[in-house]
C-alpha cells in the first residue's frame, strides 16, 4: 500500500476490474433522482452522483466480500452526503469523464468532529456508455496529513478544493479497508513518508535481517528500521492461561495450541515481532529462530507465525510463503472455511542460507522482506 506525491493520470480506458456497467434500473433511477433537484444547474452534477452512487454500490456488491452500501434511495445524493459500509462514513467525490486535475469536497465531510467520512472515493462517470469506474480513495488520515504540509483553505461556499494525485489508494486495498479494518484507525493524522514502517507493498527494502542477532538480545539495523520488536524469552504455556494481552501471550498461545500438531519451540529460541497496522493491515508478523547441532554442517531454524493484530482477525486469501535462493519452501493460504484464523511455516537451512518472507493479500497485494539470514556473531 505505497503512497506516492507523483501527479496520476486517471485519464486512462476504464479497467475491467473496477468498472460497472449500470442495471437499467440504476439509470432510471438516477434520471428520476436528479429531477427533485430544484436548482436547474445542479441537475446534472446530481445525475452523475447518482450514477456514481449506483456503480459504487454495484462495485462493492460485486466484491469478494460482498460489501453492502447503505443509503436512502430516495434522498437527492448532495456533495455532503456521507453513505455507511459496515462502520465507515464514504464521501463519494463524481466527476464526468473529461477528468480534472482537482476536485472539490465539502468542509464539512472534513472539520464535522462526529461526522466525518472516513474515506473519500473518486468516480469517473461514463454517462454516454452507462458505465462507472471507480478510480481511487483518499484516507482522512492522509488527508489530515497532507493538511499538516500544505495550507488547506475553505472556499466562500465551503469546499476545499484538493489535487487529484491525493486520491493514492488503489480500489482493491479500499475493499481491504472497508472488509477488516477498523475505521477509528483512519480518522487521525497519519505521516506522508512511512519512515520505519515496513516496506511498500509488492517492494523489497535493501539488505539483509540478522534474525542470529536476537539470540543475544539485538537487532540489526535493517531489523530496527523496519519496525521490528524483539521478544522476551518464551515462558511455558499451559491450557490454563489467561486470554494473551501481549504480543508475547500471543504467540505462546499460539504454540500451545500448535502443540498437539507436533510443532515445538526449544527454549533457547528467541523471536521479534512487528505489527502492520500502520501500514492500514490487521496483521502482525512474528519470526522465532535457534541453532540445530545435529548434524555435522550446523543449522538453523526459522520459525514464522503470521496472525491478527489485537482486536482483528484474518481474512480468507490471506498466505505466508518462504522461499529460498532457488524455490518455494513453505506456503499456506487461509481458506474460508474457519477452521484456523491465524498461518504458519518453519523452515530450516544451514548457516549459510537466507530466507525470504512473503505475506499475500486477499486483493492480491504481496508484503516481503529482506532475507532473513543467521550470523549471530555479526
Amino acid at each position: 500500500m505505497s503512497y506516492t506525491t507523483e501527479p496520476q493520470d486517471f485519464e486512462f480506458e476504464p479497467l475491467r476490474s473496477t468498472t460497472v456497467t449500470l442495471t437499467a434500473e440504476s439509470i432510471r433511477w438516477a434520471a428520476e433522482i436528479c429531477r427533485r433537484e430544484a436548482d436547474l444547474a445542479q441537475q446534472w452534477p446530481t445525475f452523475l452522483r447518482a450514477m456514481a452512487l449506483a456503480g459504487l454500490q454495484q462495485w462493492l456488491a460485486a466484491g469478494s466480500g460482498g460489501l453492502s452500501l447503505r443509503y436512502a434511495p430516495d434522498q437527492v445524493p448532495t456533495p455532503d452526503r456521507l453513505y455507511r459500509v459496515n462502520d465507515f462514513r464514504l464521501c463519494l467525490v463524481a466527476q464526468g469523464s473529461l477528468s480534472d486535475e482537482v476536485v472539490t469536497i465539502p468542509q464539512g465531510t472534513l472539520d464535522d468532529r462526529t461526522n466525518f467520512a472516513h474515506l473519500y472515493i473518486l468516480a469517473e462517470v461514463h454517462e454516454e456508455a452507462d458505465q462507472v469506474t471507480i478510480l481511487a480513495g483518499l484516507r482522512r488520515d492522509r488527508l489530515l496529513a497532507h493538511c499538516q504540509q500544505t495550507s488547506l483553505v475553505a472556499s466562500a461556499s465551503g469546499t476545499y478544493t484538493l489535487p487529484v494525485r491525493y486520491f493514492d489508494t488503489s480500489p482493491e486495498d479500499m475493499l481491504l479497508y472497508l472488509s477488516c479494518l477498523n475505521p477509528e484507525q483512519l480518522a487521525a493524522p497519519a505521516p506522508i513518508a512511512a519512515t520505519g514502517l515496513p516496506p511498500a507493498l509488492g517492494q523489497t527494502t535493501g539488505g539483509l535481517i540478522n534474525a542470529g542477532r536476537w539470540l543475544r538480545d539485538q537487532l540489526d539495523t535493517v531489523a530496527e528500521t523496519l519496525a521490528w520488536t524483539l521478544l522476551p524469552p518464551l515462558a511455558p504455556g499451559n491450557a490454563l492461561m489467561p486470554l494473551p494481552t501481549t504480543p508475547a501471550e500471543q504467540l505462546e498461545a499460539v504454540l500451545l495450541d500448535l502443540a498437539p500438531a507436533g510443532v515445538t519451540i526449544p527454549p533457547t529460541a528467541r523471536g521479534a515481532f512487528t505489527d502492520l497496522q500502520p501500514l492500514g493491515l490487521p496483521l502482525r508478523l512474528y519470526a522465532l529462530t535457534w541453532t540445530m547441532f545435529e548434524t555435522q554442517h550446523p543449522e538453523w531454524s526459522l520459525f514464522l507465525f503470521l496472525g491478527p493484530a489485537a482486536g482483528q482477525h484474518l481474512l480468507p486469501g490471506t498466505g505466508l510463503r518462504v522461499c529460498d535462493a532457488a524455490t518455494t519452501l513453505a506456503e499456506q493460504t487461509l481458506t474460508d472455511d474457519g477452521t484456523a484464523s491465524y498461518l504458519y511455516a518453519q523452515v530450516i537451512g544451514t548457516w549459510d542460507e537466507q530466507f525470504t518472507v512473503t505475506v499475500k493479500l486477499p486483493n492480491g497485494s504481496t508484503l516481503n522482506w529482506p532475507p532473513f539470514v543467521f550470523n549471530p556473531d555479526a
